[in-house]
C-alpha cells in the first residue's frame, strides 16, 4: 500500500501552481480554461501539501496515535467477545484525523463526554457527546446562557468513515451553543463490527447473514442514526438535561449525508438538517425541514473539467425543497474533493480552507432554523426579540457576500506550519464568497422570501 501511496502524493504534489485567470467564465477547454482548472486543481491538495510540509502535526499525530491504539488494544480486552474489526481500530494511526483537535476539552473549550450504548442489533456504539463551556456567552447576543442548547446528531461517511473525522464540526458547534453527539456507525471506528443476540448475548449471525455487516450498506446509517437521535434523547444521555428537544438538528456525510437528509425530513423530532456531500432526500420522503446540502467538484482526488459540468448537477434535492416551498440552501465547495468534511492524513486530498467554509455554513443554518426559529412558530416576525436577532444574524450570514468571524472562532485544527510561529490554522474572515465557491457549481438558496440562483455570479 505505502508504495502505491507515494507515487499518488507525489503526483498530486507536483500539479502547477496557477493563478486563477480574470476571466472568471473562460470558453470551455481554451488555454484560460486549462490555467484556471490547473490552479483549481492545486487548491484541491492544499490540506495534503500543510501536512507534508507541518512537523508540528507530523509529531503530535504520530504521539496521538499510540496513545489512542494503546487505548484501542485495551477497550477491546476488556470486551472480548464484542470485536472491532475496523481500520479505525486495528491501524495504528487510525483515528488520529486531526491531531491538533486532541485535547480540546483540556484547553476549557468546552465539554466532552465519552459515550456507549447498544443498538437495535445489540451491537456495542461509541462516541462522545459535546456541550459548551460553562458558563457560557452566546457569540450573536452577547448573553450568559446555562442551557438548555439546541441539539444535534452527527454521522459519519462510510467506506469505514469514523467520528474523529468530524469533530471540527462537533467542537465548533459545542463553542456556538450547542450539545452535539458523534458515534461511530456499527462496522466503523470504535463501533463492533458484529449485532448480538438480546437475550444470550452472543453474536447475532444466521446462514442468512449477520445484522449489520457487511458495514457499507444504507441501513447501518439510517438505522444508525434513528437510534442514535433516539439515545440522544434518552436519560442515558448524561447531558440530557442541556438538552433543548423542541431545537434538533441532523448533520451528515456521504452515506450519512443521505442518512440525515431522509430521517431529518421523516422525524417529527428533528427541525434542521445539513448534509455534507450530499444530501439526498429519497422520493417516498416529502421535504418537510430546512435542509441545507453541501457539495465537492470532484470525489477522492484531484481530476480536471475537460467541458464545462452542468452547474446544477448537484441540486436535484434542492429543488425539490424549493418547490416545495421549504427552506434550502446548496453550496458547492471550489476547488474541492469528497474528504473536505474529513480528515484523513495524508494519502486522500482536501482544500486548506474547505473545512472551514463548511464550519461557516453549516453553524448558519442551525443558528437560524435552530437558534432563530421556535417551536410552533413561523415568521420571523413572530419571534421574540432575542430569537429574531439569532434569525436575522444568521441571515446575513449565509446570504454574505464576504465571511466574517463565526467559523474562524473554532479553528484550532491543522493549518500551515510557520518556523516561528508553529501551527497556525486557517481562517476565512474577510474573504470573499465567491473565492471559496466552485466556479463549476451552482451555490443556491431560497428561504426566509429570499432567492439565489447562483451566489457564485451573485444576486
Amino acid at each position: 500500500m505505502r508504495r502505491l501511496l507515494l507515487p499518488l502524493l507525489l503526483a498530486l504534489l507536483v500539479l502547477p501552481v496557477v493563478p486563477a485567470v480574470a476571466d472568471d467564465d473562460p470558453e470551455a477547454g481554451s488555454a484560460e480554461w486549462r490555467q484556471r482548472d490547473a490552479a483549481n486543481m492545486e487548491r484541491m491538495t492544499g490540506r495534503t501539501q500543510d501536512q507534508l510540509s507541518h512537523p508540528g502535526y507530523f509529531a503530535r499525530l504520530h504521539l496521538a496515535a499510540a496513545e489512542l491504539y494503546v487505548g484501542n488494544l485495551a477497550d477491546q480486552a476488556r470486551h472480548p467477545l464484542r470485536p472491532i474489526l475496523t481500520l479505525a481500530q486495528l491501524v495504528p494511526q487510525g483515528r488520529g484525523a486531526d491531531a491538533y483537535r486532541h485535547g480540546w476539552q483540556r484547553q476549557g473549550r468546552g465539554v466532552m463526554v465519552p459515550i456507549e450504548y447498544r443498538n437495535r442489533d445489540g451491537a456495542r456504539i461509541q462516541g462522545e457527546v459535546w456541550a459548551p463551556p460553562s458558563p457560557f456567552t452566546d457569540p450573536v447576543t452577547g448573553e450568559q446562557q446555562t442551557g438548555p442548547y439546541p441539539g444535534v446528531v452527527i454521522t459519519t461517511g462510510s467506506i469505514q468513515g469514523y467520528k474523529e473525522l468530524y469533530w471540527w464540526a462537533a467542537q465548533g458547534l459545542a463553542e456556538a451553543g450547542y450539545v452535539v453527539m458523534t458515534y461511530d456507525v456499527q462496522g466503523q471506528g470504535k463501533s463492533e463490527t458484529f449485532a448480538h443476540d438480546e437475550d444470550t448475548g452472543f453474536i447475532d449471525c444466521s446462514p442468512q447473514g449477520c445484522p449489520g455487516v457487511p458495514y457499507q450498506q444504507a441501513a447501518n446509517f439510517i438505522e444508525g442514526t434513528e437510534d442514535a437521535l433516539d439515545w440522544f434523547l434518552s436519560d442515558d444521555n448524561p447531558l440530557r438535561g442541556l438538552v433543548d428537544e423542541r431545537r434538533l438538528g441532523l448533520a451528515g456525510h456521504s452515506l450519512g449525508a443521505s442518512a440525515v437528509t431522509g430521517v431529518g425530513n421523516r422525524d417529527e423530532r428533528v427541525s434542521a438538517v445539513v448534509g455534507w456531500d450530499n444530501a439526498s432526500l429519497p422520493l417516498d420522503v416529502e421535504p418537510r425541514v430546512p435542509t441545507m446540502g453541501q457539495n465537492a467538484e470532484v470525489f477522492f482526488g484531484p481530476l480536471p473539467f475537460h467541458d464545462e459540468p452542468d452547474p446544477d448537477a448537484n441540486n436535484a434535492t434542492y429543488r425539490r425543497f424549493e418547490e416545495a416551498g421549504v427552506p434550502a440552501m446548496q453550496v458547492a465547495l471550489q476547488g474541492s474533493t469528497h474528504m473536505e468534511w474529513t480528515y484523513v492524513p495524508y494519502i486522500l486530498a482536501a482544500s486548506s480552507h474547505g473545512e472551514r467554509v463548511a464550519m461557516h455554513y453549516t453553524l448558519a443554518w442551525f443558528d437560524r432554523w435552530l437558534k432563530g426559529e421556535q417551536h410552533g412558530r413561523t415568521g420571523v416576525e413572530a419571534l421574540p426579540p432575542r430569537v429574531r436577532a439569532q434569525a436575522a444574524d444568521a441571515r446575513q450570514r449565509l446570504t454574505a457576500t464576504t465571511f466574517d468571524g463565526s467559523a474562524d472562532r473554532s479553528a484550532i485544527g491543522t493549518g500551515a506550519w510557520q518556523p516561528l510561529l508553529g501551527n497556525v490554522p486557517h481562517t476565512i474572515e474577510g474573504d470573499h464568497v465567491t473565492d471559496h465557491l466552485s466556479f463549476y457549481f451552482r451555490s443556491s438558496y431560497a428561504f426566509d422570501g429570499l432567492r439565489c440562483d447562483d451566489l457564485y455570479a451573485g444576486c
